[in-house]
């Protein structure tokens, strides 16, 4: 598996965060949606457009012993954010393996409104053994999350979010050298709000920071 570069999957990520936006938002039309979902991708591909250059990506590294003794499967993670996936329901494709923790939770189907749905994805991945410059986050238009612990493990932490009448989504990422954690979470009806100041403290659990 191959590193992603932090700020380009920071942006990827909040794309699909407007991705769930427009299926919560969606009265059931499809095409009203997927026309909706390509612009929000062609808008992000405008906005992102320094080349890929897999040379620069480098080998794969996996995660640090101490992280893979932690988080077995995505059972060892769910405490963390208990109070956020009450109700829903843990996808097949999650799990974890030497290169990332991928933990996702959905709607049910048994769900029957609109409000109803809403998801909670977590993901820990090697770091690149640096951390983007604060500087260059808000030049991209991210919101810095001042963290004095994650400042002192050499880290920085950083959202974007998107927010409707019914509900509001965001992506957190919290970046040190040697590790990586993106939350994805929001604010949905009446149910506990997993914002950004709240994921990073899932973070900092996580991390054990």
């Amino acid at each position: 598996m191959r590193r992603v570069n932090p700020t380009r999957y920071a942006v990827a990520s909040a794309t699909l965060a407007g991705a769930l936006l427009l299926g919560a938002c969606s009265s059931g039309d499809d095409a009203s949606s997927d026309t909706a979902s390509d612009t929000t991708a062609s808008d992000t591909a405008t906005t992102d457009t320094a080349p890929f250059d897999a040379d620069t990506v480098g080998e794969p590294t996996g995660l640090g012993s101490d992280i893979l003794a932690r988080f077995g499967s995505c059972d060892d993670v769910a405490p963390a954010v208990a109070t956020y996936i009450e109700g829903l329901t843990l996808r097949s494709s999650s799990g974890v393996d030497e290169y990332s923790v991928y933990c996702s939770w959905e709607t049910p189907d048994s769900a029957t409104s609109l409000d109803e749905i809403r998801s909670v994805e977590i993901v820990l991945a090697p770091g690149s053994g640096t951390v983007p410059s604060a500087s260059d986050l808000e030049t991209g238009g991210l919101e810095l999350i001042p963290d004095a612990d994650i400042e002192a493990a050499g880290g920085i932490a950083y959202t974007m979010g998107q927010a409707v009448s019914v509900a509001a989504v965001s992506v957190t990422q919290i970046q040190l050298p040697e590790v990586e954690v993106s939350i994805t979470g929001g604010q949905w009806g009446d149910h506990p709000s997993l914002d950004a100041p709240t994921s990073v403290t899932v973070a900092k659990e996580l991390l054990d920071l």
